[in-house]
């Protein structure tokens, strides 16, 4: 149950973050392939931003990416929180006293963590990659020209396959 709570709360979460997120890609990447002070200034702060996304893309622009970011906070924090929990409830993080014990708290969170952002990294990837999406006069490096969460997955699939020689 810890897994469902924890997954659905990001999940729920990402619907008000999402914006500030677009808006955060979009900043980063408006700089990124230039040298400082060639590039074209699209954004000058994160309010300029959101009226920029808003009247190019839309105000929908501004919820680019909402599918992958609800999947990958759901994802990663079901995966963390769950397993955390499932550590805490069968006796591995407390001594026979019930106290905490801190390496194994400690080492718990790391490895959960980690989990968790190994997860959800192929989420995470194409959640940026929807939200870097920009209408042309604004567009800044390589658009993916994505439509959504589903037909990346399908893309990348069909382009990269899947391999796991990585973890070898």
């Amino acid at each position: 149950m810890d897994f469902v709570t924890g997954g659905l709360a990001a999940a729920g979460a990402s619907i008000f973050s999402n914006p500030l997120d677009v808006l955060k890609t979009r900043m980063q990447l408006q700089g990124e392939l230039r040298a400082k002070g060639e590039h074209a200034v699209h954004y000058r702060n994160v309010f300029h931003a959101a009226y920029v996304v808003a009247k190019h893309d839309g105000i929908r622009g501004l919820q680019k990416g909402l599918g992958a970011a609800t999947l990958m906070h759901c994802v990663r924090n079901s995966v963390r929180l769950g397993t955390y929990q499932w550590l805490h409830n069968n006796g591995y993080l407390t001594n026979k006293n019930g106290k905490t014990i801190f390496v194994n708290s400690f080492l718990a969170s790391a490895v959960c963590g980690a989990a968790g952002a190994f997860f959800g990294s192929p989420l995470f990837m194409i959640k940026t990659q929807l939200q870097s999406q920009a209408a042309k006069t604004i567009a800044v490096g390589h658009q993916h020209g994505r439509t959504g969460t589903l037909q990346a997955v399908h893309d990348i699939y069909v382009i990269h396959g899947v391999s796991l020689s990585y973890l070898v």
